[in-house]
């Protein structure tokens, strides 16, 4: 349940949630009503919006808007946006958990039918969305996609959705260069990208503490609306660290100088053992990204040179991650070693000299490099 307490004040504030009759849009719509938002809620039928509000329960305040209406296409986009308008006046923020989980066949196996429901319908529904609501959002509006974790990490049999889910990161990131070039814009929109681990719902409860709850995703979405000298950037939740971080950010609790840091080492292989250490590094690589905080991690070569050392290069969120993730690898230090010239030595840390526009874009995609 929801202390409104803990949550901005965001009266007045008209917000739709498109997707919200999700099990993920579910925590998003009782964070917004619990902030004191008008909340528009579109869903196909009215049975389905009956359902809805029996799900809510006590939440479904006079201040949830139930309309059935398909948003899906860009003239359905386009109609609720208007309706909108008339209805409450205008639109300040879009919270869009808009999706589906679709697995069963390898890339090449998929159909026509497949290649159109899990790829072209959900990408056409963002697209409708997007391109509806943002020109309307009021002056530091936010536009928040949720997106899953499938958007960089790739899952065997599933790999429609983490194509559509990596297209709206990119989507996001061109609308961001596209806000900042657009004089009118850039004072005004605000475009965020929630990418989310496993997520604890009505529909999937897990043992597991660490995982985040629809209510958390749905916290930070209201503060990043209640966050308006913030830019627009994306915020991984896959962890209840990430979650802290991500509030402590937006609520500006966060001390002077935190935020993401960036450590480079590097490694000196004994001679005929870089193979091996680059086997080693590749094998620690899915595990230091999986990390909570971690932002990158790759591992580069000198261009050309086949023999020389490596450069590490790691992003964190905060120095409070790194650490924890020091203590972490502590444990493979000696196999590291074992393959070093000399002792590795510390790596070098260096911090912000201002807010970056997002925390995870700034080294690369967060994908791992490894050359060898």
């Amino acid at each position: 349940m929801h202390s409104s307490n803990a949550l901005p004040d965001l009266s007045g504030h008209r917000v739709a949630v498109p997707g919200g009759t999700g099990a993920v849009g579910e925590g998003i719509v009782r964070s917004y009503l619990a902030a004191g938002a008008d909340v528009v809620v579109p869903t196909r039928t009215q049975e389905r919006a009956e359902e809805f509000r029996h799900v809510l329960g006590d939440a479904a305040t006079d201040r949830l808007h139930l309309v059935v209406h398909d948003y899906t296409t860009f003239s359905g986009a386009e109609q609720l946006a208007e309706e909108m308008e008339r209805r409450l006046g205008g639109v300040d923020d879009v919270v869009a958990p808009i999706g589906g989980w679709w697995a069963g066949k390898r890339i090449w196996e998929i159909d026509e039918s497949d290649w159109h429901s899990a790829f072209v319908g959900l990408a056409t529904a963002h697209m409708a969305v997007l391109r509806a609501f943002l020109p309307r959002l009021n002056t530091r509006g936010a536009y928040t996609l949720i997106v899953g974790e499938s958007a960089s990490t790739p899952v065997p049999g599933s790999g429609l959705v983490s194509m559509e889910q990596a297209a709206l990161l990119m989507m996001r990131q061109v609308l961001g260069a596209e806000v900042s070039a657009d004089t009118e814009l850039k004072e005004q929109q605000r475009v965020f990208a929630l990418v989310l681990g496993p997520v604890r719902t009505r529909l999937a409860v897990s043992g597991d503490p660490d995982w985040v709850s629809s209510d958390q995703v749905g916290a930070v979405a209201v503060a990043a609306s209640a966050a308006p000298s913030l830019s627009g950037r994306v915020i991984r939740l896959r962890s209840q660290a990430e979650v802290d971080e991500a509030l402590a950010l937006f609520h500006g609790t966060q001390p002077v100088g935190t935020g993401a840091v960036v450590a480079v080492s590097t490694m000196e292989p004994q001679n005929g053992q870089r193979e091996d250490l680059v086997k080693l590094l590749s094998e620690l690589a899915p595990r230091i990204r999986a990390e909570p905080g971690c932002l990158h991690y790759s591992v580069h070569r000198s261009r050309g040179d086949a023999d020389g050392p490596l450069l590490v290069i790691q992003m964190f969120a905060s120095v409070e991650a790194f650490t924890r993730h020091s203590s972490v690898v502590a444990a493979e230090i000696p196999r590291i070693s074992a393959l070093l010239a000399a002792p590795p030595a510390p790596p070098a840390l260096f911090e912000p000299l201002f807010q970056s526009s997002t925390l995870t874009e700034g080294i690369g995609n967060g994908e791992t490099t490894l050359s060898s």
